[in-house]
């Protein structure tokens, strides 16, 4: 009699009941040929697989809902609202990122270049797919790249003026040309390879760290240079200030070095002469 009534279940006029089809349909197997441990076990794995990736998707939205609950106000725009990954943990936080451009630090180079530059959209969508343990990966990477590009700008918005300065003329650089004559080949090489001493140097230091133990979570951009002592003997607001800071100067030094390269492209003067009050002239 419960044979019967499996095989009703199973039946197609049953079909439209779609939840207990495959349970039924599995009793069903079971009480006709006998029980085969490994077939159960492979038939209840697929039969568990939807409800597994349900459970999976739930949990991403409830920390998506959990994390947009505590949105707070963006810093670089009046009425702005910043995005839920970026909650003011880190220095220099203003909440911008208008373009959801955090999504692109799971995607590589030569995807972006060859056509893979995902919609906006389509980023958030990541964002939104993204466990809250990629959200903080992909902001730490992305946090990376920005105090790297900060701190060469900060270096190229003194060495571009100072070598209008002291040589004259307008300063080498892709728009202008030049970046082959003289020592500047050269001196392109010697600066790459001090980037990726100091780069290895860092990565040795974590790597001997974590040998040893938990270690704490590396800061962006901390790779142990400090001669003067500046950060050694700080707490730890004043050491996010003082990060905060030179952010907002490296933030400042690009805005600079593009006008820079702006201007001379555009007005074929060095930009010492277009205004001179800014360098003593």
């Amino acid at each position: 009699f419960p044979r019967l009534s499996m095989l009703s279940l199973a039946s197609p006029a049953a079909s439209g009941f779609a939840p207990l089809r495959g349970p039924a349909l599995l009793l069903t197997e079971l009480s006709t040929v006998g029980f085969d441990a490994r077939a159960y076990r492979a038939k209840m794995q697929k039969l568990s697989a939807p409800l597994r990736a349900a459970a999976r998707t739930a949990d991403r939205l409830a920390a998506t809902v959990c994390m947009s609950d505590t949105a707070r106000k963006a810093l670089w725009k009046p009425g702005a609202v910043a995005p839920s990954y970026l909650d003011g943990t880190l220095a220099g936080d203003a909440g911008f990122d208008p373009l959801t451009l955090t999504a692109l630090a799971s995607k590589s180079l030569p995807d972006l270049l060859t056509g893979g530059w995902p919609s906006q959209s389509q980023r958030e969508l990541i964002m939104a797919r993204m466990t809250p343990t990629e959200r903080r990966a992909a902001v730490a990477k992305m946090r990376e790249a920005e105090i790297r590009h900060a701190r060469l700008a900060m270096l190229a918005a003194a060495g571009w003026p100072l070598s209008e300065l002291l040589q004259g003329g307008r300063a080498p650089s892709v728009l202008n040309g030049g970046l082959g004559d003289g020592p500047v080949p050269f001196f392109l090489v010697l600066a790459a390879g001090a980037a990726a001493y100091v780069e290895y140097l860092s990565e040795e230091a974590a790597n001997q760290a974590s040998g040893l133990g938990p270690a704490a979570p590396r800061l962006a951009g901390d790779f142990g240079f400090d001669p003067l002592g500046v950060m050694a003997e700080e707490g730890a607001y004043r050491r996010k200030e003082l990060s905060a800071n030179e952010l907002f100067n490296g933030r400042l030094a690009m805005l600079a070095i593009t006008g820079f390269a702006a201007q001379e492209f555009l007005w074929g003067t060095p930009v010492v002469e277009q205004t001179p009050f800014f360098f003593g002239r």
